[in-house]
């Protein structure tokens, strides 16, 4: 490590940088930890989503296994040949919401689920294309001005926001078969949590940096001794196999799909975005066009093989950031080591259905924790700011917008045309959308 990179990562606080080696024993805990947070994100979107697309058992069972092998995948692409930081590309929240909202519009538009799933493909796929042709351009850099201070923060606080109510329902316990405070479950999740946060405030050195993979070593006990650890009783027979290209069938092609999809495509440039500027803060990278570039193209490889693997569109973490800051690790090798195991576990169904099994609280503690730091990033991004009338307007706007639309019931928007019906219930998108027109054009300086 050469001595600028030595200082930059002393005063970024980091105990490792992106390129150090690490002790074995090192290695192997980090390595865990960074698959343990692998599986975290990625083992329950899929059965959410996969429940709403109308995919059996069966089927929830392949997308899980083939996210598996593509998160992984992905995600070592990138740290290897696109943006090159250690962020973890998962099914993205964005997707998941453009998704079920596709989903529960298909009905009212004489849409059988077999073929919507179908023109997803598809979409994912051009999708893909056009973000590849963006950053082959270098028009990526054209988006990161676009994305200033008032829009990541505006992005990471909403984000937040529109994730927490879920990790608080998962926090209590409610799912579609209970509707009522489950105090075991509370509790699992209040153990997690205060153990987590007492070990990255308190806590010194490695034991600190391992704060996640302990917590979760032992809220899963207290689980197991709660009884509320899911039941792991059914191991799948099959042997290990390459995931199945086109599962959901040939893809097929609706416009409106299609333009939702590129759409919903370049508006996670901000996850993009926002992570690289992130991360670079995090480890005392200096930032470079290129990274732009290069994670755009890698973003539009990630889409094309959601399409081509039928999962849920990926992007990169912008809770890598927290991760990282908290565990002080930045180098690529353990993160590499993680994403290597995730890919194998989707090989072997068994160890994936052994591992997918996280207890609920627990999994959200994980994700309560880590998204509490996001949220205080999004704020730091605002001190950025001189917080001006102007500023302070297109702030306030772009958030009660994003909140607010966050509280609407799904059929108020049952009037429009399907494709702004598919992009206006996210309020996330919304806010966003709102942020950069005020900043953009409306208000310009």
């Amino acid at each position: 490590m050469s001595q600028d990179s030595s200082k930059l990562m002393q005063q970024s606080g980091m105990r490792y940088g992106l390129d150090d080696n690490l002790p074995l024993k090192e290695l192997i805990s980090y390595s865990v930890q960074h698959l343990t947070y692998f599986l975290a994100n990625a083992a329950i979107l899929p059965v959410i989503v996969g429940g709403y697309l109308g995919l059996d058992q069966l089927g929830l069972a392949g997308l899980v296994q083939r996210t598996f092998i593509l998160c992984g995948i992905v995600s070592i692409f990138q740290s290897l040949w696109g943006h090159r930081f250690p962020i973890m590309e998962g099914p993205a929240g964005l997707w998941y919401g453009l998704l079920i909202t596709l989903a529960t519009s298909a009905p009212s538009l004489g849409k059988p689920l077999e073929i919507l799933r179908t023109d997803i493909e598809l979409g994912f796929i051009i999708a893909g294309i056009v973000c590849i042709l963006i950053g082959v351009t270098g028009m990526a850099g054209m988006v990161v001005k676009i994305f200033s201070p008032l829009v990541n923060g505006v992005f990471l606080v909403l984000m937040c926001l529109q994730l927490s109510p879920a990790m608080i329902k998962g926090m209590l316990g409610l799912n579609s078969t209970n509707h009522m405070v489950d105090f075991n479950s509370l509790l699992a999740f209040v153990i997690t949590t205060g153990l987590i946060m007492w070990i990255t405030l308190k806590g010194r050195g490695f034991f600190q940096s391992i704060a996640v993979l302990i917590g979760v070593v032992f809220g899963w006990i207290t689980a197991l001794i709660f009884g509320i650890a899911p039941q792991i009783n059914q191991y799948s027979t099959q042997l290990p196999a390459a995931p199945e290209i086109f599962a959901w069938g040939t893809p097929t092609f609706d416009l409106g799909v299609i333009l939702a999809c590129v759409f919903a495509a370049l508006l996670l440039f901000s996850n993009l975005i926002a992570s690289i500027l992130g991360m670079s803060a995090v480890t005392g990278e200096p930032l470079k066009p290129a990274m732009f570039n290069r994670g755009a193209i890698f973003t539009g490889v990630s889409d094309i093989f959601a399409g081509l693997g039928a999962v849920i569109g990926f992007i990169p973490y912008a809770s890598a950031i927290g991760f990282t800051s908290m565990t002080g690790v930045a180098s690529r090798k353990p993160f590499i080591a993680g994403a290597a195991l995730i890919t194998i576990l989707g090989i072997f169904p068994q160890v994936g259905v052994f591992f997918a099994a996280i207890p609920p609280a627990v999994g959200n503690s994980v994700m309560f924790v880590v998204f509490c730091l996001i949220l205080g990033m999004g704020i730091k991004e605002f001190s950025k700011v001189n917080l001006t009338n102007r500023e302070m307007y297109i702030l306030g706007i772009s958030l009660m917008v994003g909140v607010g639309v966050m509280f609407l019931p799904q059929e108020v928007f049952n009037n429009l045309p399907p494709l702004f019906r598919y992009m206006l219930l996210n309020g996330m998108v919304d806010g966003i959308i709102v942020c950069i027109v005020l900043e953009q054009i409306l208000l310009m300086n």
